[in-house]
């Protein structure tokens, strides 16, 4: 009877263990916690093109167009390296403000003209080139002499100056191909002067807006081009501005030039507020009959790409970007929270990328998930909406729970 009585107490201690097991076990996968839940992206990226252009091309000659800061550029005709005429005159300043740099106020080095830059002078004078008269012994600073060189567009100064800067217009010519190099600027060659008088300098209306906007991104050569006239210049003291439509249409530079080989050239420089801040249009035409006709066929164009902004719609609020699907069953939609648009200019296209997260297993509706993001851009800076759940997960059934106690 003893032995009947230890085997039966092992039978109910065993039994009693085991449901205290399946008790533990059953509390422990109830409240458990369940792993994240990861995401299935069903669209990782959303590309936007803008409307066609409207802008309003010159009849004559080869164009461009674009917004600084911005990579877009459009372009117009034949996009053949032509003559740049005293446009060159601004890789000079660039090229120079490299070398030799300045910041706003500041006049620079003092430079002692002596008989070499009469020499050039006289060379410009003889063949009736632009310039500034000068004396030997002149004692002028490096920012009146690109104020000389870039507003009445003077040859000597041009010459003068890059041969201060690096010992001799061969030496510049070297600078300058390296900068233009740097920039990408693909199609613009550099001749044997610094001023564009001759015909051997050569460029194209595109890389002609790129240096338009180099140089407004510059803010010394922002400040020049943009000066209507400059007084204290030594021995002739004021001096104007060629561009005679600055200040026309919120026209704020950039820089003319003109020979008989290159005919009319004109880079403008227009500012235009979008979305509150300001932005800055440039274009370019080049290969125009005469000066005149590039300065007013010009108008027309930059005053079209100032009014060529406009919003577009990247994806609109409740737009699906993905799914969580649950391991007990269903899914849910991951949706964009909000409405999320670009200003574009022109033909603009823009990618945005979307990036989900695991999310809780407890995850409510309207948890943020995610983010569309587009890329930052002078005209927008960098945006995103974000990306939520479109319901709450369901809770699995405690049989589930019960039965994937490894999920």
């Amino acid at each position: 009877m003893k032995i009947i009585r230890r085997r039966g107490g092992k039978r109910l201690l065993y039994g009693s263990v085991i449901v205290v097991l399946v008790g533990i076990y059953g509390y422990w996968s109830y409240v458990r916690p369940l792993p994240p839940i990861l995401p299935e992206a069903a669209r990782s990226t959303i590309t936007t093109s803008a409307r066609p252009s409207k802008l309003a091309w010159p009849s004559v000659g080869q164009a461009a167009a674009g917004v600084v800061g911005n990579s877009t550029i459009v372009t117009h005709g034949a996009q053949t390296p032509v003559p740049t005429a005293s446009t060159a005159k601004l890789i000079t300043a660039l090229t120079v403000l490299r070398a030799k740099p300045l910041a706003p106020g500041q006049p620079g080095p003092t430079i002692t003209l002596g008989p070499s830059d009469m020499a050039i002078y006289n060379m410009y004078a003889a063949e009736n080139g632009s310039r500034v008269l000068a004396v030997a012994g002149e004692r002028i600073s490096e920012y009146q002499m690109l104020e000389a060189m870039l507003l009445p567009s003077a040859d000597n100064m041009a010459d003068s100056l890059a041969t201060w800067a690096f010992g001799s217009l061969g030496a510049y010519a070297k600078a300058a191909e390296s900068y233009l190099a740097q920039h990408g600027l693909q199609h613009t060659y550099i001749g044997t002067d610094a001023s564009g008088f001759k015909p051997d300098t050569t460029s194209t209306a595109h890389d002609l807006v790129q240096l338009g906007e180099l140089t407004m991104q510059n803010p010394v050569l922002r400040q020049i081009v943009g000066e209507s006239t400059a007084s204290g210049i030594p021995v002739v003291n004021t001096i104007k501005n060629v561009n005679f439509l600055l200040g026309t249409d919120n026209i704020i530079g950039v820089k003319t030039g003109n020979t008989n080989q290159a005919g009319g050239v004109f880079i403008a420089a227009a500012q235009v507020a979008v979305g509150g801040k300001p932005a800055t249009v440039v274009t370019a035409l080049a290969s125009a009959p005469t000066l005149f006709t590039a300065l007013k066929y010009s108008l027309p164009l930059i005053t079209s790409a100032r009014s060529d902004f406009h919003s577009v719609s990247v994806a609109k609020t409740g737009e699906t970007m993905g799914r969580y699907r649950l391991p007990w069953g269903g899914s849910v939609a991951a949706v964009v929270g909000q409405n999320l648009e670009f200003v574009a200019w022109d033909s603009q296209t823009a990618q945005a990328n979307a990036k989900l997260k695991p999310a809780s297993a407890n995850s409510r509706r309207g948890a943020v998930v995610g983010h569309l993001t587009l890329p930052s851009s002078a005209l927008s800076g960098r945006q995103s909406a974000p990306i939520k759940l479109q319901t709450s997960f369901a809770k699995p059934s405690p049989w589930w729970r019960l039965t994937h106690p490894f999920n």
